[in-house]
């Protein structure tokens, strides 16, 4: 579905291969959903296009690029497919928190490892919004001559079973944090079956418990720290990249609603204009953050605003589709539900509370 709608600001240069890759991501999205199982088709296509070396620097084999062109690309491929950009988002995580850590060994070995094809994914909401597990869901002892033993679990892992390595935290006895980077293929990793999610189940999210899994001091990335979590850009919670997929889901939808108005329903066209003009608003402020141009509320108040823009555009065009928008075989429906994704995702609890108030009508404090 062409959307003459939105306007993306990317590079000419860069316009012909985005295009390419959308079109065929946009193409096997929906049969993806459909399946629920591991998709090899999207990842492919991901892969094909170079998108898993984006966040790679140049140093390790990669094809890194400038943050405000990534989150540009992020979110003109969630437009086409959300499961794709939400595992890649995941896969780009680790290496985020590897190359911070580039001046250990095991990063370094692990970023070329992924610029030659290792998959990579992020199992730390134990240390930022989850307490699924507890709030010591997974421990490292320490067992003398430099190495740990990890035990416990990590409660919300994407792409677990089809991963590498785990860029992961971790408790010690004495309240302190490491980040490790947790090879999969080691003794006691064990993968349980993916949930069975609301929405993006082909990302195939499980939880990953480890028991009695030795690990070298080696391995760790950051740390010891009294408090992993709050240090800048080391964890992180709320980041651009997720509000670039919410603006891409709403885009998405966005460009739905345009298509019905081409066709006709003229009643659209106040919905759309009040709905494209929000979704501009938000896109200049993603950019402005992504350049480092905001201040230090511009992040959440970014992240508030994307996720309610992303629920109501994608009830608009599924309200818009009536009956035949809530057949499985069509897009409305399945974007309704993954707009669900950002009200539970990485969502720390000023922008839950913020989303909580906006549905109960209650304006902002």
């Amino acid at each position: 579905m062409k959307n003459d709608v939105i306007s993306w600001t990317e590079p000419e240069s860069e316009e012909s291969a985005i295009v390419d890759v959308t079109q065929a991501l946009r193409a096997a999205d929906g049969p993806a959903d459909i399946a629920g199982e591991w998709p090899e088709t999207l990842w492919g296509l991901l892969v094909d296009a170079g998108a898993t070396r984006w966040s790679i620097p140049t140093e390790f084999g990669g094809g890194e690029c400038p943050r405000p062109l990534l989150v540009q690309r992020y979110a003109r491929l969630a437009e086409a497919s959300l499961t794709a950009v939400f595992i890649l988002s995941q896969h780009d995580a680790a290496i985020r928190r590897l190359t911070g850590s580039a001046d250990r060994p095991t990063a370094r070995r692990w970023l070329s490892a992924i610029a030659d094809g290792a998959v990579a994914t992020v199992g730390i909401s134990q240390l930022t919004t989850s307490r699924r597990l507890g709030a010591k869901a997974l421990v490292a002892t320490e067992i003398g001559g430099g190495r740990y033993r990890l035990d416990g679990g990590m409660p919300w892992v994407t792409a677990a079973e089809r991963a590498d390595v785990l860029v992961t935290g971790a408790f010690l006895d004495d309240d302190r944090q490491v980040l490790l980077a947790l090879p999969t293929d080691l003794p006691g990793v064990v993968v349980k079956p993916a949930f069975d999610l609301a929405a993006l189940q082909a990302s195939r999210t499980a939880e990953v418990v480890v028991s009695g899994v030795e690990i070298d001091e080696s391995d760790i990335l950051f740390g010891p720290s009294t408090e992993i979590s709050s240090q800048p850009g080391v964890v992180g919670t709320a980041g651009l990249e997720t509000s670039a997929l919410a603006l891409g889901q709403s885009a998405a939808a966005i460009g739905g609603l345009a298509a019905a108005l081409a066709l006709g329903r003229d009643d659209l066209a106040e919905p759309l204009d009040v709905l494209s003009e929000s979704w501009r608003q938000s896109w200049d402020l993603l950019m402005t953050c992504a350049r480092g141009e905001g201040d230090s509320s511009s992040a959440g108040q970014l992240r508030t605003q994307a996720n309610a823009l992303a629920l109501r555009t994608t009830q608009a065009y599924l309200t818009a589709r009536k009956g035949s928008g809530f057949l499985r075989s069509e897009p409305a429906q399945r974007w309704a539900r993954q707009a669900l994704f950002f009200l539970v995702w990485s969502c720390p609890s000023p922008i839950a509370q913020a989303a909580i108030r906006d549905l109960a009508g209650i304006c902002p404090a």
